[in-house]
This record gives C-alpha cells, structure tokens and sequence, in this order.
C-alpha cells in the first residue's frame, strides 16, 4: 500500500539495496507511462548508486541468492494472464529476502531451511550456492565493489559522447546517472558487440527499455560494477528521464501485444518471454502441446494485423550473395528477389515432420554449479516436440526460381549457406549441404501439430531444420537468401552461440572468426520422474547406504538425426548401471530420428546421508556418443550445449 514512489527511500532505511533492482522491472507495468518513467528513474538511479557502493556485510553469493528468491517469489505470485508483478508479488519477495537476511552467519540450519522452502516453490530454477564461493559470485574486483560513488568525478553527456569509440577514444555510456567505460567489455556482450555499441557514447536507458532481459538478473550490474568511472551531470539525468517520459508518452509498448501463455511453465523473464516446461509435465506427452512447448525469444513477439497476415509474402533472394560477376549488385539482387505467398506455399507438397528443438543453453542452471556463465539458468525444461507441418525448403527453392539446389550446392566448389532473416530482425543460417539433403527434411514450417503456427512459435512463417540447436530454426521467417558466407550478425558470427573453451572467459583472447557457431548438437538425456516402489512409499525409513529399487522416467535426444540405441542410469555414482526401456520414439527412421525418445527404468539405488536417492542418467546415440559425466569439462562461459550427465534427487 505504499506509494511506489517511496519505495526505493524505505528499501535504502531497511538495507534492501540489492533489491531495488527487482523494482525496475514495474518500470514497464505501471498504470501511467508519465509514471513509468519517473518512477523508473528513481529506481535505475538507486540502483546504480547501491551497486557501485556494494555492501561488506554480505558476501557476493549471499547477495544474488536473495536476489533469485526475491524475483521467484514475484514470478511465482504474478499475474499470470498478463505477467506483469504486481505489488503484493514485491512484498512477498522482499519478506522473503528479509527472512534470509535476518539469518545469522553462523546459523545454517535456519538458512538451508528458507533455501528449502523456496526451492519447493515453482519458480524458476536456480543452482544451490557452493559451499565455497555460491553459485553466482563473479570474479569482481573488491576495490570496484567498496567504490565510493560520491568520489568519482562527475562528466556531462557531451564527454560522453566523445567517448565513443571512433578515433580511438574509449567506449562511455551512461545509464542511471553513472557512466561506464565499456570499451574492455564490447567483445564479451553476450547480445553481440555490433548491438552493444549503438549505445556508444550515449545513454542505455532507451535501449534497455526494448532489451528488458537486462533486468531478469543481476548479472548486468554486476559486471557493469567493474567499469564504473563516473557520475552524470544532474542535468544531464533529468533530461535523459524527460527524453524516456516523452518517448514511452508517444510510443506503443514494444511488449503490449505479447501472446497470452500458459501458467504451467516456468517463467525465467518475461519481457522478453523465456519459459520453460516444468519437469513433471515434460514427458506427459510425447508431443508437446502447443502451449506448453518452452519460448526462447530475444524480442517482443511480432504483431501482425489482419491486413498484414493477409497480405504476407516470403521474399527469397536468388542471388548467390558475393558474386562478384554482377555490375550493379543492387539491382541484381532486386531483380532476382521472389515474393512468395501463404497462397502459394501451400500449393507446394505438405510434408509433415515430428521434430524436438532444444535451446542451446538447456541446462545452463547446472553449470552454474561450476562457475556462472551468462544467460538464462534454464533447467532440463528447454526442449520440447511437436509436428511441423509445411513444404521442403529444396522446394520453396525451386518455385523462387532455382532449378537445381543440389548443382548449386556443389557449383564452382564455394561452400554456400542458406541464410534465413526474421521479422523481428533475427539473423542465422545454415550450410547449403543440410538444405538440399533430401533426407535432412528441413522445411518452412506453417503448421504446428496440425494447427497454424502459434505467435509464440513463429506464425506466420518458421524454418524447421531438425537435428539442429533450435536457434538456427528462425521464427517469424521473412527472408530467405543464398550466400558465399554466413549470416551476419550476433546469432551466427557473434559470441553468442559459439561454445569457448573451458578455460576461455573473455572472448578478445579467442579469433571467434575461426570459431563454428552451434549447428548440429551432440547427445542429452534427462529425468522426469522419480517413484520408489509402491509398497515402500512413505512406509519404511531407510538407513543411510541401504540400497533401494526406484522407478525412474525420462527423454533422452540426439542431434543430427542420429537414434539413441540405449540410455542408462546409475542409483549409486557410476560404479554399477541400468540399461532403460525405450517406451515411445525408438522406430524412428535409421539417421534421420530427429525426435526425443521416451524412457523408464528400475534402478538399484543407494539412500543418502539425508534420506534421498540420487539418480543419474546417460544416454547413447547411433555413433555410440555418450554423454559425459561431469559438467566441469563442458563448462563455457556462454553455458552452451550442456550435455553432462543429468543427475535427480528424490527423498525416499
């Protein structure tokens, strides 16, 4: 019931400083956008200032984990028809933290007890802190945390903009009222360098206000600490603020037309949308209702009216990109541009695929466990399956005008890639081998399980490419060109789907030029379910190192089309293995199984010091691929491609 005006002044007096960060979240929700924008302000300026300033009170690890609780418990009570927080959401997330904080150090029993109780509620997933450092703690520099914001010189928005990054000046920009020095940072922007730098020498507060994933963590301000080199004039401030109260005043929100979603999954952010299928529901069914496949989305949700639905048409460029040969490489590419329709697609033969799609950062939480990476700490729920329905892309090549896709794969010996655009101006491609392999069925997609493609899924327009991460599967199709050389761009050329090495945390050391970005995955598996045996249920307690019969369920995928031959379990560490039964999905056609395939067990396994059975799970694809065991030796900074072990608890 207190105005949200006063609420960052009573969060400071109550020492909830790290939390002024969720409050930026309502500065896109609330009722009036003249009061979006001052209401914002004062909590992007609180929180710059209390991130310099840091606490000694609190270790780095303490500090994220109440903030993960505070931002599950506002998930857990928002809105679920809108999903926008609401203030009784707030509250009960800072009572939550004020419950943690109130612990003392020395009091662990009462600590694990609340990290229990949060854990047991559905909100997004989150690694439990290390006994050593916590999951979340960043190798900041202590001096950057103690910084003292009221000694750092004070620049106006004409010094920054002459730090720029041209004539070999720095890269400043401000946001909050303190200005960073980016320029060591540029290569390392998970959303790509070429995004990063429109801000240059200028404000981040309008380019936030689009890319809202910033505020889903505290990662950005984290590492937003360590460059910190001054204070904006308040002038200069107050100016940027009128510049954002006039600008939500006399635009659309970006995010006002977002699909409404199902309250079933777990919701890691929702501006942009990122959600994922709860463990307990993921192998309900082995295809995957269409509201309840995980979103994976960068932006808002493209809008398309009726009169814009009607009227869509794919534009293929014919032009191999790069050829030198054209005098006018315009109009060449004008000329050999074709405009094909919904109408005309769908004169093409219907091919029909059932096909899984898994986000390349699945499991990302669990890496965490080693050190943090960047990105969204998904659990195992970021995969699903569902029948695409739509026309083979060799196909869609042909009616555009090329006669022979395969002759032009092999011509002249250049390796060639299909690129595809998006309408909300996302960029990937893939290699021409895969496009014109008559058994690689990659097709543009306009069905989904015998449906129209959902808005959240790509309507009107997606290309399939089974077998591969599913960000090379663009959503919103809009263009579709052929080229001597990748797509440009973040997703493809960028850092961020290029898996790094394990010992590589700053991508300026790597040439990420000669790095492949992720097209075909490797092999994963994960458990869903976990049941002792009837007659045990809650009836007897088991001693500590009794070993026990449970009953496990799971999914188990390969990229590339390649089948999975077995898929094992271990109820006691590795030293002894059961061989599971494939229960839905082991007909698939040799090589080109590009769906998950279903699994049950009975596993022998030994009861914990704490009363649990801890299973883990491994699969095996057609090359005799298997997945590796520890997470460790797949750590990347981006969390890409997490295919260790999968490993799941149940108390007994």
């Amino acid at each position: 019931k207190v105005p949200f005006h006063h609420w960052s002044i009573i969060l400071i007096d109550c020492s909830f400083l790290p939390y002024i960060k969720m409050l930026s979240r309502l500065y896109h929700v609330r009722n009036s956008a003249r009061q979006q924008c001052r209401c914002g302000s004062i909590v992007q300026r609180s929180l710059a200032s209390t991130s310099a300033i840091g606490s000694s009170a609190r270790s780095a690890a303490a500090t994220s984990r109440l903030h993960e609780i505070a931002i599950g418990a506002s998930c857990n009570s928002s809105d679920k028809s809108s999903y926008m927080y609401n203030s009784s959401a707030i509250i009960g997330a800072l009572a939550a933290a004020a419950s943690y904080l109130s612990l003392s150090d020395n009091n662990d029993s009462m600590k694990n007890k609340v990290l229990a109780e949060q854990a047991s509620s559905r909100t997004h997933p989150s690694p439990t802190p290390s006994d050593k450092n916590g999951v979340f703690e960043l190798d900041t520099d202590p001096a950057a945390e103690e910084i003292d914001i009221d000694t750092v010189p004070i620049y106006t928005s004409a010094d920054v903009a002459k730090n720029n990054g041209k004539n070999g000046s720095c890269i400043w920009m401000s946001y909050g009222g303190i200005i960073y020095d980016v320029t060591n940072f540029i290569h390392n922007h998970p959303g790509g360098s070429e995004r990063i730098l429109l801000a240059a020498g200028s404000a981040v507060e309008p380019y936030w206000h689009l890319y809202r994933q910033h505020f889903a963590t505290d990662l950005p301000m984290q590492l937003m600490t360590r460059m910190i080199v001054g204070r904006l004039a308040e002038e200069d401030q107050d100016a940027i603020d009128a510049q954002m109260e006039q600008m939500v005043e006399e635009n659309e929100d970006p995010y006002v037309h977002e699909p409404t979603r199902s309250d079933v999954l777990i919701v890691h952010g929702d501006q942009p949308m990122n959600a994922e299928v709860p463990a307990d529901v993921l192998t309900s069914s082995y295809i995957t209702p269409s509201d309840l496949f995980y979103i994976r989305h960068h932006h808002p949700v493209p809008f398309l009216t009726s009169n814009d639905s009607a009227n869509f048409s794919l534009d293929i460029d014919i032009n191999v990109s790069g050829d030198e040969g054209a005098k006018d490489a315009k109009d060449a590419k004008n000329k050999n541009t074709f405009k094909v329709t919904m109408e005309d697609l769908k004169k093409l033969p219907k091919v029909e695929v059932v096909a899984t799609l898994q986000c390349s950062g699945n499991r990302r939480g669990d890496m965490n466990s080693v050190k943090r990476t960047s990105g969204t700490a998904w659990s195992q729920g970021a995969i699903s399956t569902s029948k695409w329905g739509g026309a083979r892309l060799t196909d869609v090549l042909k009616f555009a005008g090329i006669d022979d896709p395969v002759a032009l794969t092999e011509q002249d010996g250049v390796q060639k890639h299909v690129r595809f655009e998006s309408l909300d101006g996302m960029r990937a491609s893939i290699h021409m081998e895969k496009a014109t392999n008559p058994y690689g069925d990659v097709i543009v997609a306009y069905e989904m399980n015998d449906e129209p493609l959902t808005r959240d899924h790509g309507y009107p327009l997606r290309v399939v490419v089974p077998g591969y991460a599913a960000v090379r599967n663009v959503k919103w199709l809009k263009r579709i060109e052929i080229a001597t050389s990748e797509a440009e761009g973040a997703w493809q050329q960028g850092l961020n789907y290029k898996t790094l090495p394990p010992s590589v945390t700053d991508a300026k050391s790597v040439n990420l030029e000669k790095m492949p970005s992720m097209t075909e995955v490797a092999v994963f598996s994960g458990i869903t379910h976990i049941d002792t045996e009837e007659n045990n249920l809650s009836k007897t307690k088991y001693k500590p190192g009794k070993t026990v019969m449970v009953k496990a369920k799971g999914w188990a995928w390969s990229g590339g089309g390649r089948n999975i031959v077995r898929v094992d379990l271990t109820g006691d560490g590795g030293s002894s293995w059961a061989t599971a039964n494939i229960v839905e999905g082991g007909d698939q056609k040799f090589g080109r199984a590009w769906a998950w395939v279903f699994w049950e067990c009975e596993v022998p396994a030994v009861v914990e010091k704490d009363g649990t059975v801890q299973l883990s799970s491994k699969a095996v694809d057609l090359a005799f691929n298997s997945q590796p065991e520890s997470v460790a030796h797949a750590w990347n900074v981006r969390g890409l491609g997490n295919n260790s072990w999968h490993t799941a608890t149940r108390r007994v």
